[in-house]
């Protein structure tokens, strides 16, 4: 049996904020993907230095690369028809995304195909591009030029990016079919993360990361999860406070023994 005095303790939490320089090592996200298939019962392969994870209507794939560096992609999610169709649409990861936008991706993509996989592959039943958003206006900042609009975070240091497919602004990334483009690039690191949705990615996918990311509150994280050293100066990490322990049951005070009630002899009439 162990004697360290931390084993069995509860991890230490932490707020991190803004969220969107929270940044995860791609390492993480592949345990992430890793859990993700054993818990949602998506078949897995691992190949020299690769995972893919495919859903169960094998329609749905997701590749982790880890030979990748910098700015390349190390996760894209794919849909097609089926096995041998084209790619319909496409979601990409690159660098250090907080592990919670990208739990937030698998959790509603999985979700979804299991309530109505058409609706996940087609779009059926939904209006393409088009969703609300609840922003904090004291924390990012709207734009609306030039074919682009979206919102810029009051450091700049992030944005989220919307292009239509007929805007007369450049292909992002060069790629005419992305929509939607979230990316955080400090002033201090340069590049540090982003993602990416192609035209026909059903709306709800990529709003619940966009909602993720527009978030002014502080993510919530344990400790067990390791933060670059880099961005530590960018943020702002308060340790939340350990619940308190709830007290030992004490043994009451043993009480003085009773004198036993004498007996009476019983009344003669």
């Amino acid at each position: 049996m162990s004697n360290d005095p931390a084993q069995g303790r509860p991890r230490e939490k932490i707020l991190i904020s803004p969220r969107y320089l929270a940044a995860s090592l791609p390492i993480d996200h592949l345990q992430l993907l890793d859990i993700f298939a054993e818990e949602a019962a998506w078949s897995a392969h691992a190949e020299d230095a690769s995972l893919t994870v495919t859903s169960p209507c094998r329609r749905i794939t997701i590749r982790h690369d880890q030979t990748a560096v910098g700015r390349g992609t190390h996760m894209v999610v794919s849909a097609r028809t089926d096995d041998d169709a084209p790619e319909r649409w496409r979601t990409k990861i690159n660098g250090n995304v907080p592990i919670e936008f990208v739990s937030t991706l698998l959790g509603t993509l999985a979700a979804e195909l299991a309530a109505d996989p058409d609706h996940v592959v087609y779009g059926i039943g939904a209006e393409p591009g088009v969703f609300e958003l609840l922003v904090d206006v004291d924390a990012w900042s709207p734009f609306d030029d030039f074919g682009l609009s979206g919102f810029i975070s009051r450091d700049g240091h992030a944005a989220v990016v919307s292009r239509p497919p007929d805007s007369p602004a450049p292909p992002i990334h060069g790629d005419a079919s992305i929509t939607w483009h979230l990316a955080a690039s400090p002033d201090d690191l340069g590049h540090l993360w982003d993602i990416s949705f192609t035209e026909k990615t059903p709306p709800f996918l990529a709003h619940a990361v966009v909602a993720k990311a527009l978030d002014p509150r502080p993510i919530l994280r344990s400790t067990a999860f390791p933060f670059p050293k880099a961005v530590v100066p960018l943020v702002t990490i308060e340790h939340v406070p350990a619940p308190p322990r709830p007290p030992t049951a004490q043994p009451s005070p043993a009480e003085p023994p009773r004198s036993p009630e004498p007996k009476r002899a019983p009344k003669s009439r």
